[in-house]
């Protein structure tokens, strides 16, 4: 009825989340790796090279609670792939499925399951 009051069930969080761990602690370690000793937050080249593995996360979350942003994701993931070209710009490094990985996000926000460490 209300979009944005949406009770979420815990027991399909936990399971999601269980099935996912592998995906996610791949990402926190990640981030640790290139995180400055200080605690200051991550730098634009942290960002970059934990890119694909927080897509990754996204997408494995995204398969449970959004399956049609989840499946756009894959489509535009394995077209881009077979054709070479998953940067449309080597020069700024954007990867090609950005706009999928957008609405991925938008899309577990507003179902109020999107992990805190993202």
């Amino acid at each position: 009825m209300f979009g944005w009051f949406v009770k979420v069930d815990e027991e399909k969080r936990l399971r999601v989340r269980k099935r996912c761990r592998l995906d996610m602690s791949a990402f926190v370690n990640c981030r640790r790796a290139y995180s400055t000793p200080s605690g200051a937050p991550p730098t634009e080249e942290a960002a970059k090279a934990c890119d694909t593995l927080r897509s990754q996360v996204l997408h494995c979350y995204s398969s449970q609670y959004c399956e049609e942003e989840s499946k756009a994701y894959e489509r535009c993931y394995y077209s881009a792939v077979s054709k070479g070209r998953y940067y449309d710009n080597m020069k700024t490094m954007e990867r090609s499925c950005r706009d999928q990985v957008r609405r991925m996000e938008r899309c577990l926000k507003r179902q109020r399951v999107l992990p805190e460490e993202l």
